[in-house]
């Protein structure tokens, strides 16, 4: 039995809590940090995707998520007063209201609705990070694609297949040939660097 202590907040609730936050528009292809920035805002996405990844050390990008409206971007950082793990990067054009960390100190002594925000925010960030540590430890290749696309949103924007191969820790190759396998059982659609699932139950068969 689950336990909700929170019902989610609605977007007019989470636009609220930012109403003295500050209005910046970016570019795609702009960055919103870098890894070992230091954080002065607690960010939050209203327009655009945002990419968060690391490099390797062969200076390879490892993506570790996406994030679309109406999410909060790296609260951990800011919370913690650590440099930010990663980098933030537009894959479209974006609008991100940034609080000011002088006036998150004071607002989060009183906001009952960001506190509840940022408890609901992290929780969802722990259990996709629990999801991604089992893909990595325990599954196979062909389990890592069909448990990611099995658990993806009906509403996800897309993504290409460089993208998920990255999240996925998998070469580009080893990932279109799982992606071929799927499309001769009828199970996906893979066209034009866009993946369409035609039989979610079909994947069960490989988690």
């Amino acid at each position: 039995m689950l336990l909700n202590l929170f019902e989610e907040l609605e977007d007019r609730e989470i636009l609220s809590i930012f109403s003295k936050g500050k209005t910046e528009h970016y570019k795609k292809g702009e960055f919103l940090f870098h890894e070992g920035d230091i954080p002065n805002s607690l960010d939050l996405l209203t327009e655009g995707r945002v990419q968060i990844f690391k490099y390797d050390g062969n200076s390879n990008e490892i993506t570790m998520n996406f994030f679309s409206p109406h999410s909060l971007i790296a609260e951990l950082a800011i919370i913690t007063g650590i440099p930010y793990p990663a980098s933030g990067r537009f894959i479209t054009d974006a609008v991100v209201i940034r609080l000011p960390l002088s006036l998150l100190k004071s607002e989060i002594k009183n906001n009952i609705s960001l506190n509840h925000l940022l408890v609901q925010s992290l929780f969802q960030k722990i259990q996709a990070l629990n999801m991604t540590i089992n893909r990595g430890l325990t599954m196979d290749s062909m389990q890592r694609v069909a448990h990611f696309l099995y658990h993806l949103p009906v509403d996800c924007p897309p993504l290409n297949h460089g993208q998920i191969a990255s999240m996925l820790i998998l070469r580009a190759e080893t990932f279109s040939r799982i992606l071929r396998q799927l499309k001769d059982l009828q199970i996906i659609d893979a066209e034009r660097g866009q993946i369409k699932i035609l039989n979610r139950e079909g994947l069960k068969q490989f988690l």
